[in-house]
C-alpha cells in the first residue's frame, strides 16, 4: 500500500466518522425531544447515551446542541451529513451562525482548521459574517476555567445548571459557562448590597468622649465594648455625632482613599500568607493617637483576623532599618513570612510618616526572619 493509498482510506474513514456523527447528533437530539429514553429505563438522554453508547455527557450535549440547529441551518446540515465537517467544527459553527449567515459560515469551517475556527467563533457574535481573512486568528476573548470539585459537589453544580436552564429562561443548549457565569453575576449582586469590603463595623459601638465610657448595641441594655473592638472601628468605620444639633455621619477613611488603598493591595490582606480578600479592613501603621494621619500612605490593608491580632498585640509591625521594609512580627521576634510587603519609601511618596517610629514593637535587629509555614 502507497502513502497516497493509506491517505485517501484515512480520508475515507474519517467522512464516514463525520457522517456517523450527524446520525448520531440528529438521532439524539431527537431522542431527547420524545423522552423515549425512559423505555430503557434511563431518566435522561445524556444516561443513556453514557450507558448504551458510550458517550460521554459532554459529548452527547454537544452533539444534542448540533442536532437542534440542522432544520434551521440547511448548509450546516448538508455539509454535516456529508461528512466535509466534523462535530467540532458544527458545534462551533451552530454557536453563531443565523439562517442568513448560515451559508458564509460553513464555507468558512470547510476551508478552516478546526483552531482558527474556533477562534473566529468565540470573537464573533450570533448573526456575524466570519471576519474576511479565513486564517485571522482574532484575540479570542473566551476563557478556559478548570478546577476539580468531590462527586457530590458536581452533582450539585449538574442540578443547578439544569434547574436554571428550565426556570431561568436560557434554553436546553445554554451553555455551562454562560450559566456559570450567570451565577456569578447574581451572587455579586448580593454580595454588593453588603461589601464585604465596605467598613465592617456596621454595629453600634456608642463612646463617650467626656466620661470615656464605650459600650455596645441598645444605650438601655448597654454591653462592655472590648478596647480591642473600638480601636479596631476607630481606623476603619462610620461614625455618627450625636452630640450635634444636626447628626453627621461621616467615615473614618474618605471612601476614594480606602478604594486606593484597597486597589494597591490588590485587595487583598496584606499579611504574607494570608489569601483572605473578603471583610477586609485599613489599619493605622502609624496609630491616630501618635499623630499618624489618613493618607494612603499610612494606610495598610488587612483582614479582620490579622486585624484585630495587631490591636491585640499578637502581631506588629516594624520598620526593618537595613531594608527600609515594613515587616510583620511575632512577640518571639520572628517575622512572618520573607517576602516583604511595603518599603517606607512607598510610604513616605504618600504621608509624612516618621521612618524613625517604632511605637514599641520590637526592634528590627531583634527580628528573625521565618518561612511561612512555620
Amino acid at each position: 500500500m502507497t502513502p497516497n493509498d493509506l491517505h485517501a482510506q484515512l480520508r475515507a474513514a474519517r467522512r464516514a466518522h463525520q457522517r456517523a456523527e450527524f446520525s448520531l447528533a440528529v438521532l439524539l437530539c431527537e431522542l431527547k425531544s420524545t423522552g423515549r429514553y425512559t423505555e430503557r429505563g434511563h431518566t435522561s438522554v445524556e444516561s443513556y447515551a453514557e450507558a448504551e453508547l458510550d458517550l460521554s455527557v459532554r459529548q452527547t450535549r454537544d452533539l444534542v446542541a448540533i442536532g437542534r440547529h440542522m432544520r434551521e441551518l440547511p448548509a450546516l446540515a448538508a455539509a454535516f451529513s456529508d461528512g466535509r465537517l466534523s462535530a467540532t467544527k458544527a458545534r462551533e459553527v451552530a454557536r453563531v451562525a443565523t439562517p442568513a449567515t448560515d451559508a458564509a459560515w460553513t464555507e468558512r469551517a470547510c476551508v478552516s482548521t478546526s483552531r482558527v475556527l474556533e477562534r473566529q467563533v468565540a470573537a464573533a457574535r450570533r448573526g456575524d459574517t466570519p471576519p474576511p481573512d479565513p486564517a485571522a486568528l482574532p484575540a479570542s476573548p473566551r476563557v478556559t476555567l478548570r478546577f476539580d470539585v468531590s462527586a457530590a459537589d458536581a452533582e450539585v453544580i449538574r442540578a443547578t445548571l439544569a434547574r436554571l436552564r428550565l426556570q431561568g429562561g436560557f434554553g436546553a443548549d445554554c451553555e455551562d459557562g454562560v450559566l456559570l457565569a450567570d451565577l456569578a453575576r447574581n451572587a455579586l449582586i448580593e454580595l454588593e448590597r453588603e461589601p464585604p469590603t465596605a467598613e465592617r463595623f456596621r454595629v453600634s459601638i456608642h463612646h463617650c468622649p467626656s466620661c470615656e465610657n464605650t459600650h455596645v448595641g441598645d444605650p438601655q441594655a448597654p454591653h462592655a465594648a472590648d478596647h480591642n473592638d473600638l480601636g479596631c472601628a476607630e481606623c476603619d468605620a462610620e461614625m455618627l455625632d450625636l452630640t450635634a444639633r444636626a447628626p453627621r455621619l461621616t467615615h473614618a477613611i474618605p471612601p476614594a482613599t480606602r478604594r486606593k488603598v484597597f486597589e494597591q493591595h490588590g485587595h487583598r490582606c496584606a499579611v504574607p500568607h494570608c489569601r483572605n480578600r473578603l471583610w477586609l479592613d485599613l489599619h493605622h501603621i502609624r496609630p491616630r493617637s501618635q499623630g499618624g494621619d489618613h493618607r494612603a500612605g499610612n494606610l495598610i490593608c488587612l483582614c479582620s483576623a490579622h486585624h484585630r491580632l495587631i490591636h491585640e498585640g499578637a502581631l506588629g509591625l516594624v520598620l526593618d532599618g537595613e531594608t527600609r521594609r515594613l515587616r510583620f512580627v511575632l512577640p518571639t521576634g520572628e517575622a512572618v513570612g520573607d517576602q516583604p510587603q511595603l518599603t517606607i519609601e512607598d510610604i513616605a511618596t504618600h504621608s509624612a510618616v516618621d521612618v524613625e517610629w517604632k511605637a514599641g514593637m520590637i526592634s528590627p535587629r531583634e527580628v528573625r526572619v521565618v518561612s511561612a509555614s512555620t
